[in-house]
């Protein structure tokens, strides 16, 4: 028994634009992100019946839910909010710019790896992958064999999938741009996360 799940970044914001870390903060949507929203959920809307999506569930953050309910409004399915699903915590590090923290310790193992290593009063990649797999395995277990949209963030998605892959080699501004998409699945039986191409 297999559960589906498309992981979706939510679409660009203004501190995007800047390459600022919200983490757990938020910035307006731009144009841009509306309509890469949009976007997002028309490729979605497009997919044969047998793979149409059957459930949403969204980090809460205004960005993430904003990007939900576009998608929600073609796709015409539920929605629901998971607190798992929120973005990394980047701490003290949040509204900063991310070119000007390359000096910083650890900077290579918070960003470009999955290590124990964390911002400082922020989360490590380790906790954040953890925390992201979990918050899938729930919503697996209360939706098995439903194809699941869920519309999160850029390093959550870097973490959970660098950890699957056991392959880390940039940032999640490189690897998972605004409204991106990648899929993955749950095997029950397993209790394991496949990375689909």
């Amino acid at each position: 028994m297999k559960t589906h799940f498309l992981l979706a970044r939510h679409g660009q914001t203004q501190w995007n634009l800047l390459k600022k870390l919200q983490g757990r903060l938020d910035s307006e949507i731009t144009e841009t992100g509306y309509q890469q929203a949009q976007q997002l959920a028309e490729t979605l809307a497009s997919k044969p019946a047998s793979k149409s999506v059957d459930l949403i569930v969204t980090s809460p953050l205004p960005r993430a839910s904003i990007t939900a309910n576009i998608c929600q409004q073609k796709l015409q399915c539920p929605i629901q909010t998971n607190e798992g699903l929120i973005e990394r915590h980047f701490g003290d590090w949040q509204s900063q710019l991310f070119d000007d923290l390359g000096d910083q310790p650890y900077f290579s193992e918070i960003f470009f790896q999955v290590t124990e290593h964390a911002p400082p009063n922020g989360e490590s990649g380790i906790d954040c992958a953890n925390r992201f797999k979990q918050a899938l395995i729930e919503i697996a277990t209360k939706n098995p064999q439903k194809a699941i949209l869920i519309v999160t963030h850029g390093d959550a998605i870097r973490c959970f999938s660098t950890q699957l892959k056991q392959v880390a080699f940039c940032d999640a501004y490189s690897q998972y741009g605004n409204g991106s998409v990648i899929a993955t699945e749950f095997d029950h039986q397993l209790e394991k996360f496949e990375i689909l191409l």
